[in-house]
């Protein structure tokens, strides 16, 4: 159901996004702390790595690839669904950078065992972040990573030449971005002024209506929580793509 072992193809591209780092002048690879603040060794090794270890360069390959074969027993046990090389190779390089724990709980494992195959690039790009400095940020080299996953997992999907291949869908579109009249922006923005004009009419009619000043703290109050709800509007908007 599973294949045996990962390929080359995940070997290299585990060495290429991983790095062997910190080599010096002695020929030893030493540890080093990676961006998110673990202790690292050779082509991204962490589990009981300190500070201070360091092995050859040859013995950082033996590592990646024992480390690869036992990450490559995770998949093997988590994922319940037929795998081609390819697939197993992005999974593979995925779990080594990402962790076992993580994919057990996440949604591209639970995509996939569903049967759900052309979901999983798309979720494998969701990870492409890291806390940096107690920071979570996303990062060009997991973007990056992910992409290259992606672009693994998917290799070995029918193609429109294949037999039996889907047809390919001519002259796609972009989704149109959604209206600004049609976000909260302008509903918050109007509030707020009919707030602020209002408040000005109970300002003048201070001398006529025994309430005027009660209606002009409501009126204050309206148009500060139609300030607040114009800029949080806003702020999603830009999020979601409205202009």
């Amino acid at each position: 159901m599973h294949p045996t072992n990962v390929s080359q193809q995940c070997v290299d591209l585990v060495k290429k996004f991983e790095g062997l780092h910190k080599v010096k002048d002695d020929g030893l690879v030493h540890s080093y702390r990676c961006p998110a603040g673990k202790w690292t060794l050779g082509f991204g090794a962490t589990k009981g790595i300190r500070s201070g270890m360091t092995c050859t360069v040859a013995e950082a390959e033996q590592r990646l690839q024992e480390d690869l074969d036992e990450h490559g027993k995770i998949v093997k046990r988590l994922v319940n669904v037929p795998l081609s090389q390819g697939q197993y190779d992005a999974l593979v390089s995925f779990v080594f950078n990402l962790g076992g724990g993580a994919f057990k709980s996440s949604t591209a494992l639970k995509r996939l065992n569903a049967g759900l195959y052309d979901d999983v690039p798309e979720q494998l790009q969701r990870w492409n972040k890291a806390r940096v400095d107690g920071k979570l940020q996303p990062l060009r080299g997991l973007t990056r990573r992910r992409a290259a996953e992606a672009a693994i997992f998917s290799r070995d999907a029918q193609l429109p030449s294949d037999e039996g291949g889907p047809a390919m869908v001519q002259k796609p579109t972009a989704e149109a971005p959604k209206k600004l009249t049609k976000s909260k922006t302008m509903v918050g923005a109007g509030i707020a002024g009919a707030a602020t004009g209002l408040n000005e009419v109970a300002g003048q009619l201070q001398g006529l209506v025994a309430y005027a000043d009660s209606l002009k703290t409501i009126f204050l109050l309206c148009a500060i929580g139609g300030i607040a709800l114009a800029a949080y509007a806003r702020w999603k908007d830009n999020k979601e793509g409205v202009h």
